[in-house]
């Protein structure tokens, strides 16, 4: 017989950008149908759904949250930096798509951002330092840079610029064994991101939020002490944890990377997307949740990058009141309680 696993059920969140009520959806579905995970391991956007859920034990209650001012206030205030220009950002990233080399350069990502995000996120939602419910766990996914700012624009040749962070509590981190999870594709191998994974259990949540939602040349890194973190577009999909932890594994299977998006993780990370989504998608999940159309489905009720042609500058698109982003935020998550309801019928 097998050995029982940690958990009995895990749901991976991956990224969806400001898409974060999309997750609670998800989870309220699973809730609702007596299946509730009792692991949720989150990347990038998906990491702000799983800070709320662990703060808020009840399901309607996390979504009140999402639609609260506070939250409202976090949406409504992102600020774009000097680089939002299409002259600057917008330019850079379209000279990308046409380079087909894996990570050459030492890429400025400390400096070449798009939003402005202060380094501690409770600064804006200082809900989420409340205390904290014990279930579900956590596992955020993040990564280190393994080069200072003097190195950046420095020819990369075979070293690796970035390592896999897991950060979760110090239970969980015990069960980890860092080494039976690592990611084995030669996709990988040759990329820029360490085979080698850490396990972070010192680092608050609403932290390791932070660092989860650093994205490439879209919010800055995070410095603690003489490291810097970036996002966890380093592992979008983790799907080999959720299988290592628990018997009951839901993924999202999620639409491909659009062409400035490849370009942008080749160029920093050094590995194809879409082929880390081909990869995941031929592996076992007891239930994929098809998440393929929502950027038809939800478009306009989430934040967007947009560009302004007039003024020459990227823009992003969100609701210009909170009763429209109440709205929003209800689309969502309905969307993501329907889409988990069908793939549980299947």
């Amino acid at each position: 017989m097998m050995a029982k696993k940690e958990f009995e059920r895990a749901i991976v969140f991956s990224g969806g950008g400001t898409r974060f009520a999309l997750y609670t959806g998800m989870y309220a579905a699973l809730v609702d149908m007596n299946m509730s995970p009792d692991l949720i391991v989150a990347s990038c956007g998906g990491a702000i759904a799983a800070a709320v859920i662990q703060t808020f034990p009840q399901v309607n209650e996390q979504k009140e949250y999402l639609k609260s001012k506070e939250f409202y206030d976090f949406v409504a205030q992102i600020k774009l930096t000097d680089h939002k220009s299409i002259f600057k950002i917008g330019y850079y990233s379209l000279l990308k798509t046409f380079n087909k080399e894996y990570a050459p350069y030492i890429e400025d990502v400390l400096d070449r951002y798009l939003v402005e995000m202060p380094q501690d996120l409770t600064v804006l939602l200082p809900t989420l330092k409340q205390q904290q419910n014990n279930s579900p766990k956590i596992i955020v996914v993040g990564s280190k840079m393994l080069f200072t700012p003097l190195e950046v624009l420095f020819k990369r040749g075979d070293r690796k610029l970035y390592q896999k962070v897991l950060f979760t509590d110090v239970e969980t981190a015990k069960k980890i064994a860092a080494d039976q999870i690592e990611i084995e594709s030669e996709n990988y191998l040759h990329s820029a991101v360490s085979k080698e994974i850490l396990i972070e259990s010192s680092v608050p949540l609403h932290q390791a939020v932070r660092i989860s939602i650093s994205d490439m040349f879209y919010v800055a890194p995070v410095e603690i002490g003489q490291n810097y973190y970036a996002g966890g577009a380093v592992d979008l999909v983790p799907i080999e944890l959720a299988q290592y932890f628990a018997d009951h594994t839901f993924i999202e299977r999620k639409q491909s990377y659009k062409p400035v998006e490849e370009a942008l993780v080749r160029a920093v990370l050094g590995f194809s997307g879409n082929q880390r989504l081909r990869e995941v998608e031929v592996q076992h999940a007891d239930y994929w949740i098809d998440t393929r159309d929502a950027p038809q489905i939800l478009k306009g009720h989430y934040c967007a990058k947009d560009v302004d042609w007039f003024k020459g500058e990227i823009v992003v698109k969100r609701p210009d009141t909170i009763e429209h982003y109440q709205d929003d935020i209800e689309r969502q998550w309905q969307y993501g309680y329907q889409k988990t309801l069908e793939s549980l019928k299947r």
